[in-house]
């Protein structure tokens, strides 16, 4: 049976917060430091199984060093990742590279696993809300920013949280309910979510087969799901990411 160690993430890109500071990656590697204890022998990230790579030209080139060196961070990349039709340059504001990466050279680890499908949705669905949709979108939304002024680890914490997934998928499933002349508009759009999670868990699945300790860290919109899948997959065990965080 393989230990699972799934933590949720908001995306750093979209975040106000500098990354960049001492204050901030102090508490990256106490965040990090807490992990160590779980001893993975493999860690995934949110990057699209094509892309791999990509992920293994750009591992190799990060150093621990690179977290000491500001303006490294700030200016420069490491390489170009193609998702979603488009490429992006692999900025150090992600929480791949410094939580991902970071665990990954502080273990020794070798190479660090992609195991996304960047599964395109039509939100077309999200222009058209139902009341309830609305109500489940706002009630996200206020939740959030009471968050806003967390430190990194409370945020975690909260990402993580029950509240959060059930708050976030809730979206979904109201969304879900949606017709546009005629058509299932937002099944077929919470259908593509269910699928990219689903081609996620193949790729933890045949992952997990080489691999008897495994930390994944993802976005936390995608919890609920990975969560309930984990669960119901015998040979995985889910492992209580509150223990390290």
């Amino acid at each position: 049976m393989t230990e699972i160690l799934l933590l949720g993430s908001f995306h750093f890109m979209e975040s106000s917060i500098d990354f960049y500071c001492d204050e901030v990656q102090n508490e990256l590697d106490l965040l990090v430091s807490k992990l160590l204890s779980f001893q993975p022998d493999a860690i995934a990230i949110e990057a699209a199984v094509r892309e791999q790579i990509r992920i293994d030209e750009s591992y190799k080139k990060f150093s621990l060093k690179d977290l000491q060196n500001t303006n490294k961070m700030k200016n420069e990349t490491l390489g170009n990742i193609y998702m979603f039709g488009e490429t992006y340059p692999i900025t150090y504001d992600n929480e791949a590279i410094q939580i991902g990466y970071r665990f990954g050279k502080m273990l020794g680890l070798d190479r660090i696993y992609a195991i996304d499908d960047d599964t395109m949705l039509n939100m077309d669905a999200l222009n058209s809300p139902t009341s309830f949709l609305t109500e489940a979108m706002n009630a996200l939304d206020m939740d959030v920013k009471e968050h806003t002024k967390d430190t990194l680890q409370k945020l975690y914490q909260y990402y993580n949280s029950e509240k959060f997934s059930k708050l976030n998928h809730n979206v979904y499933i109201q969304a879900n309910a949606i017709h546009i002349d005629n058509h299932y508009t937002g099944a077929e759009m919470v259908t593509k979510w269910y699928e990219r999670n689903l081609k996620i868990f193949s790729n933890i699945q045949r992952l997990a087969i080489k691999s008897k300790r495994l930390f994944i860290i993802y976005g936390a919109g995608h919890l609920q799901i990975l969560r309930e899948l984990i669960n119901a997959d015998n040979n995985l065990k889910l492992v209580d990411v509150y223990k390290y965080i």
